[in-house]
């Protein structure tokens, strides 16, 4: 387990719904990985890598809801600028994407 930390800290984090729009092919990236285009509704569209080439094929993550954290600076992965960090569950090398169970408005806000 990883430090403690007060509930001030948590409501730092701006954990976001949004809806995958776009994915692409990352082949510069160090592991295998996709750049997603996420709709985060009134938020905007935002961009970031994922390293889920493992379980999810490109169609299957087309119009699928995510959960990321929206309040993140950006992060250069090779010549591709992460706007935000999409949540998963790692087993192993897996990472299994956290997504609401139903689907709501992009850009609800997760507490």
């Amino acid at each position: 387990m990883k430090d403690i930390i007060t509930f001030e800290d948590f409501t730092k984090v701006d954990l976001r719904v949004g809806t995958i729009i776009e994915v692409n092919d990352f082949p510069e990236a160090r592991n295998p990985a996709y750049q997603l285009t996420i709709d985060f509704g009134y938020l905007g569209i935002r961009k970031s890598s994922a390293q889920i080439t493992s379980l999810y094929k490109k169609e299957d993550l087309l119009q699928k809801q995510i959960v990321a954290i929206v309040n993140f600076p950006k992060k250069q992965i090779a010549k591709f600028s992460s706007e935000c960090l999409v949540l998963g569950a790692v087993i192993g090398k897996d990472v299994i994407l956290l997504n609401p169970e139903t689907k709501v408005k992009n850009g609800a806000i997760i507490n």
